[in-house]
């Protein structure tokens, strides 16, 4: 009797185990209607993400979309910006240096909840309209592109805190108009 209790434990178990592995591991059940926000998690603060785990390739990343907040992909030979990246719900801190990226697509900006974007030493020219989406962006790395000017949109990121531009095609007059539009961010050049 008791090996039957025993069973019928096990089982139970592993079947309710089964089903929930199931829903969160195949993201095709999960209510298409539901707002994509009820799929991320919360902005971490600087300590909870010096805690979490770094990702360091799209398959090893892709294994857990849901867990990664922190992903580089540094010195890697990228030339396009690998479009996988929009599937990391909670990424938080990206970093893309030292490719050979020329273009940032407008899906960027389904990268909500990025804080820490590190583009630097690639060959960006523009920044698309759709990274103004980025709010809770305080850092943003562009130092070694080829950037001509900075978008006035930049100006509206209210949590930017540091801009790096060094090594670009900027004029002082550029620095200088953003430096009036991003009173409160530490601007290199």
């Amino acid at each position: 009797m008791n090996k039957l209790i025993l069973l019928l434990i096990v089982i139970g178990l592993g079947s309710t185990g089964y089903a929930q592995q199931d829903e969160t591991s195949q993201p095709a059940m999960r209510n298409p209607e539901a707002p994509v926000e009820t799929l991320r998690g919360p902005l971490l603060t600087a300590e909870q993400l010096e805690r979490e785990k770094w990702f360091y390739s799209i398959e090893e990343a892709m294994r857990a979309p849901e867990a990664v907040y922190k992903l580089s992909l540094r010195d890697q030979d990228w030339k396009f910006f690998p479009m996988e990246l929009t599937r990391f719900p909670n990424l938080q801190i990206l970093n893309l240096s030292a490719n050979k990226i020329s273009l940032i697509p407008a899906e960027i900006h389904q990268m909500e909840n990025l804080q820490v974007l590190i583009l630097a030493n690639n060959k960006i020219k523009s920044l698309p309209a759709s990274m103004s989406e980025l709010e809770n962006l305080t850092q943003l790395y562009l130092a070694g592109n080829k950037l001509v000017f900075v978008p006035a949109w930049v100006g509206g990121l209210g949590k930017l805190r540091r801009l790096d531009l060094t090594y670009n095609r900027l004029t002082q007059y550029e620095i200088e108009q953003l430096e009036n539009r991003l009173p409160r961010c530490e601007i290199t050049h």
